[in-house]
């Protein structure tokens, strides 16, 4: 999920209050059953303070310690933990956690501001999807493990150095496109290990509708990292005391919507005026967007009399429309719809189905006997 992002700027935000190096711990690389995969990051600061998670407390004590000479020699290095060993002997913790994973530690310098948690948060306030490469094995002199390159989407650019074409290979788009991972190559005779990140801006919703049950909605998906923005025909609805946590707050009129915004730089947007005729309206202010999840409030024939009124243009968006919008969890007050609204989005823009883990666990191994 693009929300990953979130955590690096929330990072790059703590450290420059603190104003102190510190390291950057990521995961290039895991085996197995591990607590997290590629690309998830924690920073270690010189009093050992940890900035996130990676291992659920599996090898975080040992990492502070690790952390320390990236501290005194400046030196990033990389770190492997194997935790598949059935004997408490390997750590003498009795993790039980049956995965490995291969953790890049550098050096963060407030006198670089940071670099390149700073230049990861300037793409994403520019709304700019990038790929965060990161040397983590190498004996060539000048790529040394730590080094790191941020390619942009925006016009093939490059922030932290010019590129080697051979870590532009594939294409940029086809490496925005795919997961974290990692690639060997091979610069004059030497073998280069470099962990590739995309790394997408914060998703982002429009809600349409700034009624009482707005506010739980925005505060549940900002605690998730959305950028919320709200927008409601009622001037009166639109007050920064009712949505503190919103990123924008608009007054417009549905006819209005279009020449006011952006439509499709939001992930997922969920229309509840509760009028029907309002709802009506923005929703055909929306239809020509490319908005990928347009969820709806009230029962389905609520939706189907909604999608009747654009007519024969119904056909554009039919398959993004969900009503009743979110999950079924038994959800009745507004913090628990909030909640089913959310996780409905996220299940949909990342092709799950939203049910059980345990189920999906069940239905793996079966798929794996026959």
């Amino acid at each position: 999920m693009a929300n990953r992002i979130n955590h690096l700027i929330n990072a790059y935000r703590q450290l420059k209050q603190q104003a102190e190096d510190s390291v950057l711990a990521t995961i290039v690389e895991t085996f197995g059953s591990t607590y997290q995969k590629a690309g998830a990051r924690m920073l270690i600061t010189q009093q050992g303070k940890l900035i996130g998670l990676l291992g659920g407390g599996c090898f975080e004590r040992d990492l502070i310690e690790q952390a320390q000479s990236v501290f005194e020699t400046g030196e990033a290095k990389t770190v492997f933990y194997d935790m598949r060993s059935p004997d408490d002997v390997v750590w003498g913790l009795g993790l039980g956690c049956n995965g490995a994973v291969r953790i890049l530690l550098q050096l963060l310098k407030a006198k670089y501001d940071f670099s390149p948690l700073n230049v990861i948060a300037d793409a994403a306030e520019a709304n700019i999807p990038s790929v965060l490469v990161s040397i983590y094995e190498s004996g060539h002199p000048d790529f040394p493990v730590g080094h790191n390159f941020l390619l942009l989407g925006s016009g093939n650019r490059q922030l932290l150095t010019t590129t080697p074409s051979p870590f532009m290979a594939p294409t940029l788009q086809t490496l925005l496109q795919q997961k974290s991972r990692i690639e060997s190559h091979v610069i004059n005779n030497q073998v280069i290990g470099a962990f590739y990140d995309p790394l997408q801006p914060p998703l982002q919703l429009l809600v349409l509708g700034a009624g009482a049950d707005a506010i739980p909605l925005v505060q549940c998906a900002k605690s998730l990292g959305w950028r919320v923005s709200v927008v409601d025909h009622r001037p009166g609805h639109i007050k920064k005391e009712r949505f503190p946590l919103a990123d924008c707050l608009l007054h417009l009129m549905p006819q209005d919507l279009n020449s006011s915004l952006e439509l499709n730089r939001f992930n997922a947007l969920v229309l509840m005026t509760h009028n029907i005729e309002y709802d009506e309206r923005y929703l055909k202010s929306i239809m020509y967007s490319d908005i990928p999840f347009i969820g709806l409030l009230g029962p389905s024939h609520r939706k189907d009399r909604l999608l009747q009124s654009l007519g024969s243009d119904a056909s554009r968006i039919s398959n993004r429309v969900f009503g009743p919008v979110g999950l079924d969890i038994g959800a009745e007050t507004p913090e628990e719809i909030a909640l089913s609204i959310m996780a409905g989005i996220h299940a949909e823009l990342n092709g799950r189905s939203g049910r059980q883990l345990s189920l999906k666990a069940a239905s793996d191994l079966h798929e794996c006997i026959h």
